[in-house]
């Protein structure tokens, strides 16, 4: 009887093995490697950031040396009242600086002296003339002469308005007929001898304005007579 074998029955076949010896070796060893590898990595990160930490550690304690030492040289601590006595002549040195500059007419414009003779210049009337001008704080005296006396008041009031003038009266005015008994012109260089109104026949009078405080004035002009 005829029978038929089958050679490729697949029993008879060699298994695969999927997951062989040296495969297991090859893969653990790169798994080591690769530990290894990032172990090292961390390694080098951590000893940087130690090295970080001792440098910060170190700056810190510069910088409160430098501290302890600043501390160690600020003053001591002043009592407010003690401050309060030193500030005391300190203002009181400011207050009579400040009236000084005030004196001098330095705090604003229009309160120097050469603006007081600047408006004299250019106020003073055609018929009159100034022979003496004195200033100082408080007090202003003009001498002069005119040929009209009407022009004297309005020039004056002018003048009072004026900043430097501020509180004072030009109310003291004297005026004279020059060549009158007891009358005087030889300190006028107008009048004096070789003058150019000495000999003229003209009218002359000569006067003088002081200046007062506007209290002192007022009560003066309200006083009975």
């Amino acid at each position: 009887m005829a029978q038929q074998i089958n050679l490729l029955t697949p029993i008879l076949l060699a298994p695969r093995r999927y997951f062989s010896a040296l495969t297991l070796l090859q893969a653990t060893g790169l798994l080591v490697v690769a530990g290894l590898a990032v172990a090292l990595w961390l390694q080098q990160r951590e000893r940087s950031a130690e090295a970080q930490h001792q440098l910060l550690l170190q700056s810190y304690a510069a910088e409160r040396q430098q501290l302890t030492v600043a501390r160690a040289g600020l003053p001591p601590p002043v009592d407010a009242t003690t401050v309060q006595q030193q500030l005391l002549p300190l203002e009181a040195g400011n207050a009579d600086r400040r009236a000084l500059l005030k004196v001098l007419g330095a705090e604003a414009a229009g309160r120097h002296h050469s603006d007081l003779l600047a408006l004299i210049a250019a106020t003073l009337p055609e018929s009159a003339w100034l022979s003496e001008l004195r200033y100082a704080p408080g007090r202003v005296e003009l001498v002069g002469g005119t040929l009209d006396t009407a022009v004297l008041r309005p020039w004056l009031a002018r003048l009072a308005s004026h900043p430097l003038l501020a509180g004072q009266e030009l109310s003291s005015l004297r005026v004279e007929r020059l060549g009158a008994p007891g009358t005087e012109a030889s300190g006028d260089p107008l009048l004096a001898r070789g003058g150019p109104l000495a000999g003229s026949g003209l009218p002359v009078w000569s006067f003088r304005v002081v200046s007062a405080p506007a209290q002192a004035a007022t009560a003066a002009s309200g006083a009975p007579r």
